[in-house]
């Protein structure tokens, strides 16, 4: 059962009334940083924390001690994450919504957004303290995961209130990110993303978000920039190498698990007979070049030359050949979208490593299968991306977690 709360456009005056200056700088960032190495060092110490019951029952608690209920909103996490990220708050949210979350989601577009309102800027995570920052750099994702979710929320009014200022920030975001002579990502520019030590340029991953951006905003009925750009062909001309998707535009070689499985995600091909035989072409070579294993999906592997890195990620070496279960997640969402007779050998394989390690994890070491534990940080236990492989749990049939799924076809199906 859905659990209503405001009513449309609806917010509480404490999220209206918000106006805590908005600026991350050198003590803000080492705040954050000693608190992710606290976090991971109470882990290394106490050992992780552990639920009990089924896959779905872990999921459903993990997914419950990531709302705050006093301000109101999804954190990343309990833990080390103990914030609002919108790149990871907005890929869940479809699945949230599935799941009967439709107050707490609204919520938490509620107090995003008077903070951004207040600060008078987007910015991927909000602090506790309410600063807001981006890491490393302007991040290229953040945008369109967060207005993807609330399209999918379907809030008009709460829309029509922040109209001006989500246009002001698409257009900022097109200034940033866009080259308007191509419509891509800006080349040899750094952004953040999911894989935020990486340098890339103009990756894959990112014009696959920057679709995700463009169809949000048609859903939404917000002014939209990027309406006369073809990504489906600009993705094909300028990643796609014969059975596999490039990193990125600078024509790195090494394989990237986000460039395979984005492509599909964000509903850039649609489902027919071309694109699945383009899905079991990539699958096949990811199998290949290892990223499927041990569970999908690894952003590279050990052997990679590639990307370059963030300096940060010499003390830190946690994305390179790691298992990212946010990235696994979304091919699982791939496999059902599309109906693949994979799917319920991978969704099996998450489903007992869940129960396992007794917690949804963040990373999983890439030879053990283990929760990571690195140099400083080790892997959080508690990750909102729970609510995805919970919807996939759920035995309601086809879910809608993936932005490029539509009921009709469902119900076709």
């Amino acid at each position: 059962m859905i659990r209503r709360g405001l009513q449309p456009g609806a917010c509480p005056d404490s999220f209206v009334r918000s106006r805590r200056r908005a600026f991350m700088g050198p003590a803000v960032m080492t705040r954050q940083a000693l608190h992710l190495i606290a976090a991971a060092a109470r882990r290394k110490l106490l050992g992780h924390r552990q639920y009990d019951g089924t896959a779905r029952e872990i999921c459903e608690q993990v997914v419950h001690a990531c709302f705050e209920p006093r301000a109101r909103f999804f954190r990343a996490s309990p833990g080390s994450y103990a914030e609002f990220w919108a790149r990871d708050f907005g890929r869940c949210v479809p699945a949230l919504l599935e799941l009967g979350f439709e107050r707490e989601v609204g919520d938490t577009y509620c107090y995003a957004l008077s903070q951004y309102a207040s600060a008078g800027h987007f910015a991927l995570v909000i602090t506790r303290a309410g600063h807001l920052f981006d890491f490393p750099a302007y991040a290229s994702d953040g945008l369109a995961f967060f207005l993807h979710g609330l399209g999918k929320l379907g809030d008009g009014a709460l829309v029509r209130r922040h109209r001006g200022f989500l246009e002001r920030e698409v257009e900022r975001f097109v200034d940033l990110v866009i080259d308007p002579g191509t419509g891509l990502v800006r080349r040899r520019t750094l952004f953040s993303e999911a894989q935020d030590y990486a340098i890339r340029d103009s990756s894959c991953y990112s014009n696959c978000l920057v679709y995700v951006l463009r169809q949000a905003l048609d859903r939404l009925g917000l002014s939209n920039p990027l309406e006369r750009y073809d990504y489906p062909t600009l993705v094909v001309q300028r990643f796609w190498d014969r059975d596999h998707f490039l990193d990125d535009q600078g024509g790195s070689s090494h394989p990237a698990g986000d460039a395979q499985v984005l492509p599909f995600w964000s509903g850039l091909f649609g489902r027919d007979t071309a694109a699945r035989t383009r899905l079991g072409t990539v699958l096949r070579w990811m199998d290949a070049a290892g990223l499927n294993h041990p569970l999908p999906c690894r952003y590279g592997v050990s052997k990679s030359t590639g990307p370059r890195m963030h300096a940060l990620h010499r003390i830190n070496p946690w994305q390179r050949d790691t298992v990212w279960t946010c990235l696994g997640l979304h091919l699982l969402e791939v496999l059902r979208d599309f109906g693949h007779p994979r799917l319920p050998v991978e969704l099996e394989r998450y489903r007992t490593m869940v129960e396992r390690v007794g917690c949804f994890p963040e990373i999983l070491d890439g030879r053990t299968a283990e929760l990571y534990d690195g140099p400083l940080v080790m892997s959080e236990d508690s990750m909102l991306w729970a609510a995805s492989l919970w919807n996939l749990l759920a035995p309601r049939g086809v879910g809608t977690a993936g932005p490029g799924h539509h009921a009709s076809e469902a119900q076709e199906s």
